[in-house]
This record gives structure tokens, sequence and C-alpha cells, in this order.
């Protein structure tokens, strides 16, 4: 390492409440909970799913102000000008199977300089997966995260304990710009004791036992389908039973879960009612999509009238939205070409939005400072750059009202859709 990236770095220390700031904006809602269950007595590694690219670090990052230590895939570093700036980022390399035996022996580096910053009294966060996929599952859990806990829990022997918290990441919509994320941190594995308890155990025995324990612990901390067979189907029924656009992120969650649980049983029978399911389901979303209706406009006990309600508040915002539209046009415009034309994996679509935001939002707000207080009296100066300041999530945040509107009204000229939901309802 050029310099420990445990160390306090005055620049970092600065921008971090920046990007901090841009990355709670990036959702209409955050939620942490089971912060208890992170140790305060020994060296803590962070094990999260990775299911939203970059996202899945920067909001766990949020988290915690005095810092944390990422690993990312070793490609990243070839450059010694990158190298320098995710060193500054706190990102180590991780070099990963797939880039061949001869390269993996570099992780030795890594995983001294990991048990330096866990000897530091500093978190390493690690994506036991070992890349991202944007589905309600988990991929094979790897070894790396227990070969850097092991050699951690040998070289700090009964002086420090080693955990590996699970971390579940739960978004709202993959997607969409100002969905919700809940963050929730499970109950730690200890290494050091483990592996205390498992002198029996030969080392294939140990990797496999620890992975299954965190997959174990993660999966009960998200929604979680156990494979990929009939996946899609149980993912429209899940949603199709947990249907309400006015569910709170946590409670949502949890009926996913509870459905989810249900549904396995019920595809867990014979083949035949199985396929008979899965039919069901891939009409239904065949038809909704067609339709271009959303799921949150499912579930409502009165739809005719919310729908009535909701016409009101849109038309009532409009002029504000209109207002958002025009203020900022130009980062809207940057961010969604990025999006369709030069990013091609959906899931980095959310950190384009956050990159661009994050750079043009100073630039913006100096641009239209000058143009408010040169034109205005500095009363109404103040008060027009304190409402563009925000125009940028409530120009995303009217869209998606606008687009659930739209699809609440052809929902309710969509009696055969309404039917089919109802049926599927009764599963």
């Amino acid at each position: 390492m050029s310099r420990p990236v445990y160390k306090k770095n005055i620049a970092y220390m600065v921008l971090r409440p920046y990007v901090d700031h841009f990355t709670r904006n990036s959702y209409s809602k955050t939620i942490v909970r089971g912060q208890e269950n992170i140790p305060e007595d020994g060296a803590v590694i962070l094990a999260p799913n990775h299911c939203n690219a970059l996202m899945d670090a920067l909001v766990i990052l949020r988290a915690f102000k005095d810092g944390t230590v990422f690993g990312a895939r070793a490609d990243i570093f070839r450059r010694p000008s990158v190298a320098k700036i995710m060193n500054f980022l706190k990102i180590l390399p991780m070099v990963r199977m797939r880039d061949g035996l001869h390269n993996v022996i570099k992780n030795k580096k890594t995983t001294e300089d990991i048990i330096e910053v866990l000897d530091n009294g500093m978190r390493f966060c690690m994506f036991c997966e070992g890349t991202h996929r944007t589905m309600r599952s988990l991929l094979p859990v790897g070894k790396g995260i227990f070969r850097i806990a092991i050699a951690a829990a040998e070289r700090f022997g009964d002086s420090k304990p080693v955990y590996v918290v699970p971390v579940g990441l739960e978004y709202g919509d993959y997607y969409r710009y100002r969905s919700t994320s809940i963050i929730s941190y499970g109950k730690p594995i200890n290494v050091t004791e483990f592996l205390k308890t498992s002198e029996g155990l030969n080392e294939t025995d140990i990797y496999r036992k620890l992975r299954e324990i965190l997959k174990e612990r993660i999966s009960g901390l998200i929604t979680y389908i156990k494979d990929d067979r009939y996946y899609e189907s149980k993912w429209t029924l899940t949603k199709a039973a947990s249907a309400s656009s006015t569910a709170d992120p946590e409670e949502l969650l949890e009926s996913n879960q509870r459905n989810i649980g249900r549904l396995e049983s019920l595809f867990a029978g014979s083949p035949e009612s199985a396929a008979v399911l899965s039919e069901k389901a891939e009409s239904f979303d065949k038809r909704r999509t067609d339709a271009k209706v959303s799921y949150f406009s499912f579930g409502h006990e009165s739809p005719g009238r919310e729908t009535a309600f909701r016409t009101l508040a849109a038309a009532a915002g409009l002029p504000y939205f209109i207002w958002c539209a025009i203020m900022c046009l130009p980062m809207w415009a940057i961010a969604e070409y990025l999006c369709r034309y030069r990013i091609k994996d959906k899931a980095f679509h959310n950190t384009a939005r956050f990159g661009t935001r994050l750079v043009l939002s100073p630039i913006m707000a100096a641009i239209w400072a000058a143009v408010f207080f040169c034109t205005l009296p500095w009363q109404y100066a103040t008060l027009l750059l304190l409402i563009t300041l925000g125009s940028f999530s409530r120009f995303y945040e009217y869209k998606n009202f606008a687009r659930i509107l739209i699809s609440d009204y052809r929902l309710l000229a969509d009696k055969k859709l309404q039917d089919q939901y109802k049926e599927l309802k009764e599963l």
C-alpha cells in the first residue's frame, strides 16, 4: 500500500459528508436495522449480499462515520493512477479465481493489508458472492472472506476475536432512482470461537460450514428465493401477494419473506402443481407487462377513490414538477443518456445517476445562483435557490408518482387483469 488505508485522511474526511449526502438523496427512504449486532470487542468483517452494483458499497459506507475499507476486483487497479484513487477511497484489490491461479497468490499481500486494517480498529467489507446480481437470491458464498477471517483469527489469537457480520441489502427497486433501501445487520459469526470448537474438522469442512452459516444468516435478512428454478414465477406471485402502494419498506420486506416461505412450499409439491402455478404467474405477468401496469397499482381497498385523490395531488404538484424539470434538465439529460446509450448493465444505472448528480450539482448550483442573484432581489433569489437544490430528487419522485398514477388508470380499465390478480391472491 502506498499509504495505509486505515490512516485518517483530511481530504477523505471532508469529502465523505458530501458523498453521503448524495447517497442519502438517491433513496426516498433508508432504514438501518440490527446495528446492535455489530460487535465492539473485536475485528469486524462485514459480509453483504451484492445486488445493486456500486450503490451497495455506498449505502454501507454511509452507515459508519469513521469509514470502512472495501475489497474490489483486482483488475480495476491495473493502472497506477486508478490504484492511487482506489487507495484514497479505502478500497483494496481482491484477486478472484477467474483471474487465474498465478494471480491469486497476490491476495497474500492484500490479506496482510486487511489484517493490518482490522488490527487498527477499522472494519473491512467484502461482498462474499464475488459479483453483483440484481435478483432476490444469493450466488454461492466464496471462500475468500473466510480465508481472510481465519488468517486474522490465527494472527490475533485470544487478544482480539474476529467476527464476520452478515449484512442484508434490500431495495424497493434495483433500477429506479429514489426507491427505498434497507440495511440489516444479522447475528455475527465469531470465527475465532468457531475455530476453537471445530478442531476435529478438516479445512474443507470448516470452510463449508462457515459458508453455510453465512448464507443462511444473509438469506434471513432479505427477500430470498432459494434457487433459479421458477424464479420469475415465485417473484411474480410474491409481489402480487404483497402488493400495496402504501406499504412501509420494512413491512413489505417482512410480507415478502412470509409469502416466499409459503410459495416455496407450494412449488416444492408435485411437478404438475408447480407447472400450473408457474403458468398462472407467467400469464398474469405477461398481461400486466403488456398493459404497462405497475405492481404498485394493485392492493388498494378503494382503487377508484384513491386514484382520484392521487390525480388531484398530481395536478397540484404539476407546476413544481415543471420547475424541477427545467432546473435539473442538464443533469437529467446526461444521466439518462449514460443509462440508455453508454451503460449496458442496468444494475449500474442508479450509480450513473448518483455519479452525475455528485459531479454536476455544485456546478449547476453555482450557475443558478449567479442567474438568480443577478436578476432578482436577494430574498427571492435565496428562496428560488433553496427550492432548486432539491429539484433532481423531486423530479424523479414526481415522475415515479405520475407513472404509477397512469398505471392506476390502466388497471381500472382492465377488468381481466383485475380478475387475474384476485385469482393469484387466493393461491
